[in-house]
């Protein structure tokens, strides 16, 4: 017989709240190749598809000797893996045809004007949208009632759309690359229409930096982006100009082998000049799209384990040729090459093929951009899952102190990583913090009081400022010995 009860709910009520997942933080381990996918079914719909091996790619169509294989067989092929490539089609930009008209006489009765295939009698009243109209006080009023006469008719609709101002109509294709290209009006009686220049309506291939700033647009999380097409200097400094500015943080790694690098009048020196942070390049002859190799690498070591920060001087590219592999390539080439903030890879003492050695156009390094641009990342996601989480964080030194635990557990990963280190602050001064002072654990973090803050801004809910002091644990890459020897 069962036996009936009641819920001990009035007694003892637990309620169980289970946290919010945490928002899916950027690894920074994805590399994103641009190149020509043809007629690949993944694309159809997408701009970047996302494989997990070569074994998928062959799968979805690709073949061995395809471009954007062999660039993907570097990312897969060296000592550190990342766990996925992206792929990002080279599309067709469309354009529109397009002329304008402009009207410098105005039209009298009996008129007639055709544009865009279509012909309108100018009566005195009651127009038939789409056949005729009725000329206006002066040319502006007229080019308005041609413009809408024209968008009634079926046939002009079709393809064209039409608009008026200031006395010019503008004709424009309905459907971007159609093949229908506005041509020349024509007219009888007094009226004068004259043409413009047209617009022919076309298809091309879209150029680079239409190419990276789509693929931006499309998928947040690629951090590099490398293309894998004919490339020209001027495609390499349009599109290192946009990743300089690009959201979220965008790094482009590129590969030339134009003997112009090697000198002043070279792209190394050109994104060096200009100061971008945010653009790498190798110069190689053996491979068209060798920085993959050293991006694989790069994308392969982002994996947050102890003791896991890197640089990229002087590790080995799978699947590319040293420069001096076959021929002499002179030190002088190198450092002209280094001297431009250029990479190559190079043997060295015959039993060394190295990468040399890892610097952004700037100056930065490659593995000190990531990292910095991954701790951004991470404290921006660390203070978001706070306040998401959390029904209120109060106004009060100890809401501050949640916010700069939330700092100091992300910082905390980029000591346990090898990027951040105990050492002397020989920055500015910040609050209590002086040039010269230890900083034992790698960093510091400080806030100014609440007492000090001003009533506006704790009227509007915002926190008083946070410092963060943290020393970068840095790289040895050169070392200077000397040997004295007494006999």
């Amino acid at each position: 017989m069962a036996v009936t009860t009641l819920t001990l709910d009035p007694v003892v009520d637990v309620t169980i709240n289970l946290s919010a997942i945490s928002a899916t933080r950027k690894a920074f381990n994805l590399a994103l190749l641009m190149g020509n996918v043809g007629s690949i079914a993944d694309f159809d719909d997408a701009r970047i598809v996302t494989y997990a091996s070569l074994d998928d790619m062959l799968t979805a169509g690709f073949t061995s000797t395809d471009r954007l294989y062999q660039a993907a067989a570097l990312i897969f092929g060296q000592d550190k893996v990342p766990p996925n490539v992206a792929i990002g089609k080279i599309s067709t930009a469309a354009i529109a045809g397009k002329n304008t008209y402009t009207i410098t006489t105005n039209a009298a009765t009996g008129d007639t004007i055709t544009i865009g295939g279509v012909t309108l009698t100018a009566v005195a009243s009651s127009a038939v949208l789409g056949t005729s109209f009725v000329p206006g006080a002066n040319v502006i009023a007229t080019a308005t009632a041609i413009a809408a006469s024209l968008n009634a008719n079926t046939t002009f609709n079709a393809k064209y759309g039409a608009t008026a101002a200031s006395g010019i109509i503008t004709i424009t294709e309905t459907v971007a690359g159609g093949g229908n290209t506005p041509g020349e009006a024509t007219k009888t009686g007094t009226i004068v229409i004259t043409s413009g220049t047209a617009t022919t309506s076309t298809t091309r291939t879209e150029t680079p930096l239409e190419t990276i700033t789509a693929c931006r647009e499309a998928d947040w999380e690629w951090y590099v982006g490398i293309y894998c097409a004919v490339l020209t200097d001027d495609d390499i400094q349009a599109m290192a100009a946009y990743v300089e500015d690009a959201t979220p943080a965008t790094l482009l790694a590129y590969t030339t082998s134009e003997s112009s690098a090697l000198t002043d009048a070279g792209i190394f020196n050109t994104l060096k000049n200009l100061s971008y942070k945010r653009a790498i390049g190798q110069y190689s002859t053996k491979h068209e799209d060798a920085i993959a190799a050293i991006m694989g690498y790069a994308m392969g070591s982002m994996t947050g384990t102890i003791n896991s920060a890197f640089t990229l001087a002087y590790k080995i590219e799978t699947g590319v040729t040293t420069e001096n592999s076959a021929a002499t390539f002179a030190e002088s080439k190198v450092t002209a090459i280094t001297g431009y903030n250029g990479n190559v890879y190079i043997n060295r003492g015959n039993a060394y093929n190295v990468f040399t050695e890892g610097n952004m156009a700037y100056g930065y390094w490659f593995d000190e951009m990531i990292f910095l641009d991954k701790m951004k990342n991470d404290i921006q996601m660390g203070v978001m899952d706070l306040l998401y989480d959390n029904a209120k964080i109060p106004q009060t030194e100890s809401g501050m102190n949640q916010l700069t635990d939330a700092i100091k557990t992300v910082l905390d990963s980029y000591v346990k990583i090898g990027f951040v280190a105990a050492g002397q602050w020989n920055g500015n001064d910040i609050l209590d913090l002086s040039n010269g002072d230890t900083l034992p654990n790698g960093y510091l973090i400080q806030h100014e009081t609440m007492a000090d803050q001003s009533q506006t801004d704790r009227d509007n809910r915002i926190a008083p400022n946070i410092y963060v002091a943290a020393k970068l644990a840095g790289a040895i890459q050169h070392v200077v010995i000397e040997v004295d020897v007494n006999r």
